[in-house]
């Protein structure tokens, strides 16, 4: 009889599974068949912001060095110094360079063709930079919001430019975020009201949105002093929320390197509990699936808005700092907190997706990213536990992905832009990060419009490998690694030993 019962569960367990995976396949076939059938190029069709980058994806040295020139050209303040790195970086590529930057590359060598080619390329690649960032300055950042509205598309205004390396630079980094909420807020009001994008299922939502890096906001982040540096954050991020509360936006806290999360998520708590918020701003937080912890992160984020009553808005990603967590933790000889395969990230992302979908009640789920399977994998579950449409949405990069995007758009979902503002400098930091996760082998964006991977491959669900991938480091003497105190449990034991 207990056999029976349990054949019965697990029978009723894979009915349920290939049902839900039928519902995924079709939320994607709807996405994936009003996309163009022409192929088209994740970038601009324009040399530059295509071809260019789509040689990228096929030649790994060519890439290395491309992503170099970009991010060294900034500080390069004349043409000969354009050039000239130009000659060092790809000179050697020879054949192997794409025609037309063969061609540049030929001019470049000569003293009077170079004064027009250096000026050309710098324009180039500010171009290509200003494809995933909304404008300059406020104004500029303005009509490109504009023009997503008129596309019936949301946004989150981000300020580039993170990691600030002194208090002057942090205050006038909040000084930027109070002007632009004021510069913004009656202009976002003066639109034309759109159901799809200015209301949930519970009622209006903030138009206007912005995203902030508390590594933007003090040059005093050490995860030995999280609380000092926790209370050099609070009086500036308070003054933002302040003015937030006053207009009526949403402040969202996005999350960055594995090291500053304890400081992020403690000072999303503390500002929880501020009782002079307790009626707003609406609050918003990042959480990255492709981090083990990010499951506890998540149940954390959700038992704090039921013990304040309080909705807030998770915004659910990938990942933007697998590099960075990877190759810097392993370099300390530290352990590595992220999944090391994409697949064990994409299960995770799911399993998250539904978490956030089953606890409505506390939060508003922003589902980011550009990844068919999994952005249909929350339309079904959404719809398997009853959940409207307009109880969550879609969030991608300004840039990226518009057919996608557009396409969800014309099924009835509400998506939201990351539509960062700034000037070249942080710029180009910004666009080489972008450019990597574009190029990345494991890039759904360049499995799907570059290499036309078919799509039952693509909405294929992710198979985790059944091996955690094992220490990589060199046999033999190693030196004891530095304490991580980025690790609450070190920095505990620390604490306890005084």
């Amino acid at each position: 009889m207990a056999g029976s019962i349990g054949r019965t569960k697990i029978i009723g367990v894979m009915h349920a599974e290939n049902s839900l995976e039928k519902k995924i396949v079709q939320r994607g076939k709807e996405i994936y068949s009003r996309l163009p059938d022409t192929s088209p190029s994740i970038f601009d069709p324009s040399w530059w912001s295509g071809h260019l980058l789509e040689w990228a994806m096929k030649d790994p040295d060519f890439k290395v060095r491309m992503f170099r020139f970009i991010d060294v050209l900034p500080v390069l303040q004349e043409s000969r110094q354009v050039t000239r790195f130009l000659r060092e970086y790809f000179t050697d590529l020879g054949e192997s360079l794409p025609e037309a930057f063969r061609w540049g590359m030929q001019a470049a060598s000569g003293p009077l063709t170079s004064r027009l080619v250096a000026p050309m390329v710098r324009k180039n690649l500010e171009l290509m930079a200003h494809r995933f960032i909304a404008g300059k300055n406020p104004a500029e950042g303005l009509r490109t919001l504009t023009k997503l509205r008129g596309k019936r598309i949301a946004f989150t205004l981000d300020l580039l430019g993170e990691a600030t390396l002194s208090e002057e630079e942090a205050e006038i980094y909040r000084q930027r975020y109070v002007e632009v909420i004021h510069f913004l807020a009656d202009k976002v009001d003066a639109w034309k009201p759109d159901p799809l994008l200015d209301e949930d299922h519970s009622g209006p939502i903030p138009r206007l949105n912005v995203s902030v890096k508390v590594s933007a906001l003090t040059s005093r982040l050490d995860p030995l002093c999280r609380e000092a540096g926790v209370d050099a954050i609070t009086a500036r991020i308070v003054s933002i929320l302040q003015a937030a509360r006053e207009k009526g936006a949403l402040v969202n806290l996005d999350l960055e390197q594995y090291d500053l999360k304890t400081f992020t998520l403690s000072l999303f708590g503390k500002l929880l509990k501020e009782e002079q918020f307790r009626d707003g701003p609406d609050l918003g937080i990042v959480v990255q699936a492709y981090l083990r912890d990010s499951p506890e992160d998540l149940s954390r984020l959700i038992r704090w808005a039921r013990e304040r009553k309080r909705r807030i808005t998770v915004r659910l990603v990938k990942g933007a700092y697998w590099d960075y967590d990877t190759v810097i933790r392993r370099q300390k000889g530290w352990s590595i907190p992220v999944f090391l395969h994409k697949e064990e990230t994409d299960a995770n992302y799911e399993a998250l997706s539904r978490v956030l979908l089953k606890n409505i009640d506390a939060v508003s789920p922003a589902f980011a990213g550009h990844n068919i399977r999994s952005i249909a994998h929350a339309l079904a579950v959404a719809e398997e536990l009853g959940i409207p449409s307009s109880a969550y949405e879609i969030q991608m990069l300004n840039g990226m992905a518009e057919p996608i995007r557009q396409a969800l758009v014309e099924l009835g979902y509400r998506v939201r832009v990351y539509a960062p503002i700034g000037e070249m400098l942080p710029g180009m930091a910004y666009l080489v990060r972008r450019l990597l996760e574009n190029t990345s082998n494991e890039s759904f964006l360049r499995k799907n419009f570059v290499e036309g991977v078919p799509f039952e491959d693509l909405i294929a669900p992710p198979v985790p490998p059944g091996k955690e991938e094992g220490d990589t480091s060199s046999a033999g003497f190693r030196n004891e690694p530095t304490a991580d105190f980025a690790d609450p449990s070190v920095r505990e034991t620390f604490e306890a030993s005084f």
